[in-house]
């Protein structure tokens, strides 16, 4: 195949990423990290012409970068792009140059011997019980988005979802005879966890056509993003500190109720699990 530029190159992987049913997560993370790259490197580059020292030169500019730095909406730092982030980055562009030797448009992969900065071990931050209590009552109840995000903190800490997953239930996922939702998982493998909705989806989910779950008033989807800011804020307002209150904290916190060998954690079961509509 004749040579093509990255850029071409990014709009092939999408396609093929789709194709081999790549979660939506990955194929952005992954263009998003080599656009990147690509822009370091001058736009328009020949994939054979890339080396693995540009790479390498790219980790050193990234470790001088601000934090957020590129963000559309969130204002620079003063503080630094973490080796964590950068580890990031550094894993998808060789996944990236990967794809393309495996699928035959470069005849090596000079990234293959290109490493990740080293990033120190850190303990994974959980929540407790009684923080998502407090996080509950930080939210309150005074209308139809506090009660969306009510349903939104309990789901992801009460089944452990992704976030991907969250934002992608359907009206036709939830069972409430069973008190089940049905979620398909990575790997297209269909997974059912508990959590019931009820009340959420019946009396203050906004009146739309779309049969996504949780949805704005005016009936667009919501956004990873959203859900991680107003989870930021509403923990802020609990006194919840010491963490990033991300989507992906509950998920780690599930997993640790879990293997306590919780069946629901408490403040799901007392806030939804037993309510019916009367």
């Amino acid at each position: 195949m004749e040579a093509k530029n990255l850029d071409d190159f990014i709009l092939i992987y999408e396609k093929f990423a789709a194709s081999e049913n790549k979660s939506k997560r990955t194929i952005e993370d992954t263009t998003a990290a080599v656009r990147q790259f690509n822009k370091f490197l001058g736009s328009s580059v020949d994939v054979c012409e890339v080396k693995a020292e540009d790479l390498r030169e790219y980790i050193r500019s990234l470790q001088e970068r601000p934090k957020w730095s590129h963000h559309p909406t969130i204002k620079p730092k003063d503080t630094k792009l973490s080796p964590h982030s950068i580890a990031s980055y550094v894993r998808s562009i060789r996944a990236f140059w990967s794809w393309l030797k495996r699928e035959g448009f470069i005849d090596a992969n000079p990234m293959k011997g290109v490493k990740p900065p080293k990033a120190p071990r850190k303990i994974a931050a959980t929540l407790t019980r009684e923080q998502v209590t407090q996080l509950l009552e930080a939210i309150g109840k005074k209308d139809s988005r506090s009660y969306r995000e009510q349903a939104i903190v309990v789901t992801l800490y009460g089944t452990g979802l992704r976030i991907s997953e969250l934002l992608q239930l359907r009206l036709g996922d939830l069972n409430f005879d069973s008190g089940q939702i049905k979620v398909m998982g990575k790997g297209d493998k269909e997974r059912t966890v508990f959590k019931v909705l009820l009340k959420y989806v019946h009396r203050w989910r906004p009146k739309a056509t779309t049969d996504y779950v949780f949805i704005h008033n005016n009936g667009q989807l919501l956004s990873r993003f959203y859900v991680t800011h107003r989870l930021q804020a509403y923990a802020r307002k609990a006194g919840i500190s010491g963490m990033k209150c991300s989507p992906h904290v509950f998920r780690r916190s599930f997993a640790v109720e879990y293997l306590r060998n919780a069946p629901i954690p408490l403040p799901c079961r007392g806030f939804w699990a037993t309510q019916r509509l009367r």
